[in-house]
């Protein structure tokens, strides 16, 4: 039964609750509700939780007379002229005419003849836009009827919030209905974060914070929101991440791993170089945790050519003189052979077999393989996606080895994982990740890094350089080839997209090959297109020196080790962020040999883009030059790929949030420290928030 309004009249409306499906909200309904799904709103807390992508400040309100172009600005008036017109192409237009006591602006509206049954003379309105200068005129100015006091105003007069659209919903239709969600239950919606939490920082409540978000009366009340829902987003990402971190140790294992580390000592000694400080350092850490009660969760962080791949093989030798297998996953087929072919150099002198399988694998090949898995010799297995497949059975599984783990995510690793008796893991990555990055997103990993550069490599030299002298870098090309050296020549895209200030692999693939002075070298076209055994056979000679130039893309930017390449050119730099030309100009500078990386900035490019290409000119330094980047260009989502499985961030910006991550990392552990699995009364929100939107990657949560 309906209650009766509290005056005893019709029906009080019954208010929607923040878990109410969102077409049950005024002004929506069923077909309405369709198009917000598109944003993924489903239900009224998710609507209150669309939080705005930016806010027009439309609080200056003049008189007609003292407007002035270039600027938003509001006008009061009212209306003395409306007419719909139909112009020759079938569209219906509006105009109005304002008038204030002080002037008439004339108000323009293309293709929303509509407005006439609204907009009608005598009409009071607001408007707010920026007026023509020589029409004193405004096109398509944000409006709303005057009703009372200019303090309601909703779409104009005020912070306007600009929220994320999609076809069927227009901006006012939006305000509208957040509006309503704020005003129904912006109170109720379930707060993740501890209230203790709260009131140690002195945030405002929740309820108030998104009504502040969307509708702020000023600046400073915004910035206070945005502060208390990008801390409460970073709370709860560091409290996955913790929970994680607490459970995969509370989880145990069996007696440690490691063997008495006679095997790695032997293996040293058989290495080319000395091992770097930094290398020492981090296999100390590593030998400590599997030596240790509780499983590994470590991440090896490397710059570029910091030799993180031996730290690896040393890490994989310790297990397998344990007695046990190790899993060693790449993220595409050509790392994994590059992988297998460099594991199995620098374990030749221990005699450790490595094995290789990847989704090319031939069937009887796989067999075999299967079967010597089944034999109780140790043994290192590489591949990529093929070790998750269930039908592979690692028995003994003791380390599981991730390479470039931005390439894979939560979901991927627990798969692997879940071959061995909580198995040891160890996340390789060299993309230098910026400090703030690194804690937000792996969180759950103890983290060890790799800068230094182990001895005997030659110096790599980095040149910034413009489309017009690209004849003289072809010339330094044609010399290296001649003296016996190899390149690579990296294009931003496989084809031509139609701009002609960008150049694609397969055209300049033609172009190269045809010029005098390189057809008497062999050049090939590799990228991610082409089936697999051609690839191999492209990197297959590439790496012997048959192949003496590869034209290619990105495909190349991980794990390709060719000491005999002394050269790479990057057309249209540009276009790449700074992170990735470094990781891509790691491909060189491997042997003893002077190395070169030539980035061309395209035809289009100004004096800025040249400016952030020549930091990587300046410094050798990845982790310098990637929160440079982070800087430059915000955290977008993590290399390329979100993790799967972790909260999306929607606020909290990880190149300026950084004091904040800190603070919601340190609380959340002390908040888990005190209570692991969450069961306080006070925690029961958290909790719930958890498991509703971040199950697979808490699924040991779940199943305890």
């Amino acid at each position: 039964m309906t209650p009766p309004s509290p005056a005893g009249g019709a029906p009080a409306r019954r208010l929607a609750e923040p878990r109410s499906r969102l077409q049950f909200l005024p002004g929506v309904g069923p077909e309405r509700a369709r198009h917000f799904e598109r944003l993924e709103l489903f239900t009224v807390e998710d609507l209150l939780r669309h939080y705005p992508r930016a806010w027009l400040d439309a609080r200056r309100f003049v008189a007609i007379e003292g407007l002035a172009p270039g600027t938003l600005l509001t006008v009061r008036g009212r209306v003395r002229q409306a007419a719909a017109l139909r112009t020759r192409g079938g569209r219906t237009d509006f105009s109005l005419t304002l008038e204030d006591g002080t002037g008439r602006l004339g108000c323009y509206f293309f293709g929303q003849g509509f407005l006439a049954r609204t907009l009608k003379v005598g009409v009071d309105v607001v408007v707010s836009g920026e007026v023509d200068a020589h029409e004193r005129t405004m096109l398509n100015p944000m409006f709303e009827v005057l009703e009372g006091d200019v303090a309601e105003l909703l779409h104009v007069g005020r912070l306007v919030p600009v929220h994320a659209l999609t076809r069927g919903l227009s901006a006012r239709l939006m305000r509208r209905a957040v509006r309503a969600a704020l005003e129904d239950c912006a109170d109720q919606v379930p707060d993740p974060l501890p209230a203790a939490v709260a009131a140690a920082h002195g945030f405002p409540s929740l309820g108030a914070s998104l009504r502040a978000i969307h509708f702020p009366a000023d600046e400073a009340e915004r910035s206070r929101a945005r502060e208390r829902l990008a801390f409460e987003e970073l709370f709860v990402l560091q409290s996955v991440l913790e929970c994680r971190r607490g459970l995969v140790a509370a989880a145990g294992r069996r007696a440690p791993r490691a063997g008495s580390g006679a095997l790695v000592e032997r293996a040293v000694r058989g290495l080319p170089w000395p091992l770097t400080d930094d290398q020492r350092r981090a296999l100390e850490e590593i030998t400590a945790d599997l030596v240790g009660p509780h499983a590994m969760h470590r991440l090896l962080l490397g710059d570029v050519g910091s030799g993180k791949t031996v730290v690896a093989l040393l890490a994989a030798l310790h297990v397998v003189e344990g007695g046990h297998r190790v899993a060693f996953m790449a993220p595409t087929e050509i790392l994994a052979r590059q992988h297998g072919a460099t594991l199995r150099r620098l374990a030749a002198p221990v005699g450790v077999p490595i094995e290789v399988v990847t989704g090319s694998t031939p069937a009887a090949e796989r067999r075999a393989l299967e079967a010597r898995l089944r034999e109780a010799e140790p043994r290192v297995v590489v591949g990529t996606h093929a070790l998750l497949e269930d039908k592979l059975a690692i028995p003994d599984l003791g380390l599981a080895i991730v390479d470039e783990q931005h390439r894979f995510g939560v979901r991927q690793r627990a798969t692997l994982t879940s071959k061995g008796a909580v198995p040891d893991l160890l996340v390789l990555t060299a993309t230098p990740i910026p400090r703030t990055l690194t804690l937000a997103w792996f969180g759950d990993l103890d983290v060890s890094r790799l800068a230094a550069r182990p001895a005997g490599r030659g110096r790599l030299v980095t040149r910034v350089t413009g489309e017009e002298k690209f004849p003289q870098v072809l010339e330094f090309l044609a010399r290296e080839l001649d003296a016996g050296r190899q390149a690579y020549i990296v294009l931003p895209s496989i084809e031509e997209s139609g701009r002609p200030d960008v150049r694609a692999a397969e055209a300049e693939f033609r172009r190269l090959r045809a010029l005098p002075s390189l057809k008497r070298h062999a050049l090939e076209l590799l990228h991610g297109r082409l089936k697999a055994d051609e690839k191999r056979r492209i990197m297959e000679g590439f790496a012997s020196g048959a192949v003496a130039a590869l034209v290619t893309t990105t495909v190349i930017e991980v794990g390709v080790d060719v000491a005999n390449a002394t050269l790479m050119i990057v057309e249209s730099a540009e276009r790449f962020g700074l992170t990735q030309l470094h990781q891509l100009r790691g491909r060189v500078g491997r042997g003893p040999h002077r190395s070169v990386c030539v980035l061309v900035a395209g035809p289009t490019a100004g004096a800025l883009a040249r400016e952030r290409l020549a930091v990587l000119a300046n410094s050798e330094d990845g982790f310098a030059i990637a929160e440079q980047d982070l800087r430059l260009r915000g955290p977008g989502e993590p290399w390329g790929t979100r993790q799967s499985g972790l909260p999306r961030l929607k606020l909290a910006d990880l190149s300026r949030d950084e004091t904040l991550l800190e603070d919601a990392r340190r609380d959340a552990r002390a908040v888990l420290a005190g209570d692991a699995r969450l069961d306080a009364p006070e925690h029961a929100v958290l909790k719930r928030t958890l498991l509703d939107r971040y199950r697979e990657a808490l699924e040991m949560l779940v199943a305890g």
